[in-house]
């Protein structure tokens, strides 16, 4: 894989790629029972993901990954299903513009936007997660960061898979991983990182997060493979967290790629998303438990 995306030298050359991958039924299955309906929050288009346990009131919101570039469909469908089942949840996938048609800001305005709409439509915070993989990890932790900007309500709390948080590539694992990482070498990240920010400074806090200030945010779980370009980006994210107090729980997994938990035929995904599953029950408990009595559940 990381020798075929090296070989590509424009976008549409790698979402031509991305897409025969997430065709192929052989490594990407979706769960029995999953329903998708197409929707719209803020303009932006979304799909909600339900299975048979899902809940109304109980939401995952996912920005999936790509690069900020690209999509697959139906690896990320799938996963959100898988779980919003173990969670009881309903998904909410955020279809937001991809670059370099529609560069930064576009992406982190409309996942802002989303969760604006969701409350404005009466679902409360603490029955929301924040969730998202490689560049939706980073559109996940961007979007809390605008939210305790704004003093707007945050969510229960926040997932992100491998996120890309370090847009200069100052992390060592950029390079010593360079030959490991199955997926990416550096020139496939550059070239996807620079699609979205054009001459913009990549160490602004709201394109590369770690250099944000990370105080008062919600509980975090964090997840990432030994084998990966970006293990550094988590791994260093996770420390600057706790040295601000915060709640942050990070999952390393030895020998395993980039966004591992998306690919369910490694027993390490399975795991990974029980262990999610757990984290995500735990948190709607906690803030639920912390809502004041005049606050309603939503409908």
């Amino acid at each position: 894989m990381r020798q075929r995306l090296a070989g590509c030298n424009t976008t549409d050359e790698m979402r031509d790629l991305i897409l025969s991958i997430d065709s192929y039924g052989a490594l990407i299955s979706a769960p029995r029972g999953m329903e998708v309906t197409p929707t719209k929050f803020a303009d932006t288009p979304c799909d909600w993901i339900d299975m048979p346990h899902s809940s109304g009131n109980k939401i995952i919101v996912y920005f999936h990954g790509g690069g900020f570039c690209f999509s697959s469909p139906r690896i990320h469908n799938a996963f959100l299903a898988r779980l919003a089942n173990a969670t009881k949840s309903r998904g909410l996938m955020v279809n937001y513009s991809l670059a370099p048609e529609h560069p930064y800001p576009a992406a982190p305005n409309e996942c802002f936007a989303v969760y604006r709409a969701l409350l404005m439509h009466g679902y409360h915070p603490n029955q929301i997660i924040l969730a998202g993989d490689s560049a939706g990890g980073n559109l996940t932790l961007t979007t809390l960061l605008r939210l305790r900007d704004a003093n707007l309500p945050m969510p229960a709390a926040a997932i992100m898979i491998s996120p890309v948080t370090d847009m200069a590539v100052t992390g060592e694992s950029a390079f010593k991983k360079c030959k490991d990482d199955p997926f990416f070498d550096l020139s496939t990240l550059l070239l996807m990182r620079n699609n979205y920010i054009g001459t913009q400074n990549p160490c602004d806090p709201d394109i590369s997060p770690y250099y944000a200030q990370l105080h008062d945010l919600p509980p975090m779980f964090l997840t990432a493979g030994t084998e990966e370009l970006l293990m550094d980006d988590s791994i260093r994210l996770a420390e600057k967290i706790g040295e601000a107090d915060g709640d942050i729980t990070l999952h390393v997994v030895k020998g395993v790629p980039h966004v591992y938990p998306l690919f369910y035929q490694l027993s390490e995904a399975r795991d990974a998303i029980k262990l999610m599953a757990s984290f995500v029950q735990e948190k709607y408990k906690e803030a639920k438990a912390e809502v004041k009595p005049e606050h309603k559940e939503a409908s």
